[in-house]
C-alpha cells in the first residue's frame, strides 16, 4: 500500500490561479493523497471556488492573513492530525503540476534518511527556463535557486542530492518534521524554507531533487519581483537564518562575505549592460537601501529570540563543523554566481 501524502496549497487572493492549480493537483497518478487548501482570509472569491468546484479538497479558512510560514504551518498541522500521513507537501497556489508530480516526489523519498524532496520548477510564462531545482546556500545566510533562469536542456533531469527544497513545491517527511518542527513563524515569508532546510540538515536528514516532479510556477505572483516588502523580509530573515543555524566559525565569516556580495551587487548595478538583471526588473537604488536597512534593524531587534533558537538547535545538532564545511563546498555558490534582482 502506498504511504499517504497530504498536499497543502496555500492561497491568498489567488482565485485567478487556483482553479488550474487544483485541477492539476487532483489529477495525480499517485493513489494515496489528500489535499487541503489553506486560505489566508482571501476577499476575491477563492473560498467559494474551492467549496463549489473542488469538493475533493478540504478548505481550511483562516480568519486573517498569516502569510506563508504560519499559513502553511496551519495546513501542515491539519495534515499531521492524520495518523496515516507519512509525507506533507507544500505547494504554491500559482502553480500547475504534471500528473507524475506527486508520485515522483514520493519515490525520491524512499530512503528514510531523506527529509525533503525538491520539485523541478519551471517558469510558467517561460517554460523553457528553470525556476528552481533545489537551492544553493550562501555564506551569509541566504540561498539561491539551482538553475535560476537557465535554459532547460536536461541538465537537471537526474536525481541529485541538494541542500534543500524551495517550499513553492516541496515534500517533507512527517518524521523529519516531528523531529525539527515546522516553518519558523517569525519569518512570515521568504527564506523560511532555507531555515527549515538547515534544521533538517543539522538533524542528519538529506534532501533530494526529483526531476520528474515537474511544476510550472508563476514567479512572484503574490508579490511583485520589485517588492520592497520582499527585499526587507529577505534581508531580515537572512540574518536570522545565519544566527540561528550557522556554526560559530561560519557565523563569523558571514558578515564580510555579505559585504563583498553587496559591493559586487553595486558594481553590477552600475554596469547593467554587462550584468543584466533578472527579467530586466529591479528596485531602484534608494528603495533597495531602505528595504535592507529596515530588514537589518528588525533582525537586530530580534537577535535575542534568534540566539535562544540557536542554543536549542546547537544542543541537538547531529553533525560536526567539518560536515557543515563540506556542505559549503558541495552546495555553496560563489560570489560571482549570485544573481542580482
Amino acid at each position: 500500500m502506498s504511504p499517504r501524502a497530504w498536499v497543502v496549497v496555500l492561497n491568498w487572493n489567488g482565485e485567478k490561479y487556483l482553479r488550474d492549480c487544483l485541477r492539476s493537483v487532483l489529477d495525480q497518478t499517485y493513489p494515496e493523497y489528500r489535499v487541503v487548501v489553506v486560505d489566508n482570509a482571501s476577499a476575491d472569491g477563492s473560498r467559494d471556488l474551492v467549496t463549489g468546484e473542488f469538493p475533493e479538497a478540504e478548505l481550511l479558512a483562516l480568519p486573517e492573513n498569516r502569510h506563508f510560514a504560519r499559513g502553511t504551518n496551519a495546513g501542515f498541522e491539519r495534515a499531521m492530525q492524520d495518523p496515516e500521513c507519512r509525507f506533507v507537501v507544500a505547494l504554491n497556489n500559482d502553480t500547475r503540476v504534471g500528473r507524475e508530480w506527486l508520485a515522483a516526489l514520493v519515490r525520491a523519498a524512499a530512503d528514510p534518511k531523506v527529509g525533503s524532496v525538491a520539485s523541478k520548477m519551471l517558469l510558467m510564462d517561460h517554460p523553457e527556463l528553470i525556476n528552481s531545482a533545489g537551492f544553493w546556500i550562501t555564506r551569509d545566510g541566504a540561498a539561491v535557486d539551482r538553475g535560476w533562469l537557465e535554459k532547460d536542456q536536461g541538465q537537471y533531469d537526474h536525481e541529485a542530492d541538494v541542500f534543500g527544497a524551495s517550499a513553492g513545491a516541496a515534500l517533507y517527511r512527517r518524521e523529519a518534521l516531528d523531529a525539527v518542527g515546522l516553518f519558523d513563524g517569525d519569518f512570515l515569508a521568504y527564506l523560511e524554507d532555507v531555515d527549515l532546510a538547515w534544521r533538517l540538515r543539522l538533524a542528519g536528514y538529506a534532501a533530494r531533487l526529483a526531476p520528474d516532479s515537474v511544476v510550472y510556477h508563476k514567479h512572484s505572483a503574490s508579490t511583485a519581483p520589485t517588492s520592497p516588502w520582499k527585499t526587507y523580509l529577505s534581508e531580515r530573515n537572512r540574518i536570522w537564518n545565519l544566527v540561528q543555524n550557522y556554526p560559530a566559525r561560519y557565523l563569523a565569516l558571514g558578515p564580510p562575505w555579505n559585504a563583498a556580495k553587496n559591493v559586487a551587487a553595486l558594481r553590477r548595478r552600475a554596469f547593467p549592460q554587462r550584468y543584466p538583471l533578472a527579467f530586466g526588473q529591479s528596485l531602484g537604488f534608494g528603495p533597495v537601501v531602505r528595504a535592507h536597512l529596515q530588514g537589518r534593524r528588525e533582525a537586530y531587534a530580534g537577535l535575542g529570540r534568534a540566539w535562544a533558537k540557536r542554543r536549542t538547535r546547537m544542543r541537538t545538532r547531529k553533525v560536526d563543523v567539518a560536515t557543515v564545511g563540506s556542505w559549503f563546498r558541495r552546495y555553496g555558490i560563489a560570489l560571482r554566481d549570485v544573481p542580482v534582482h
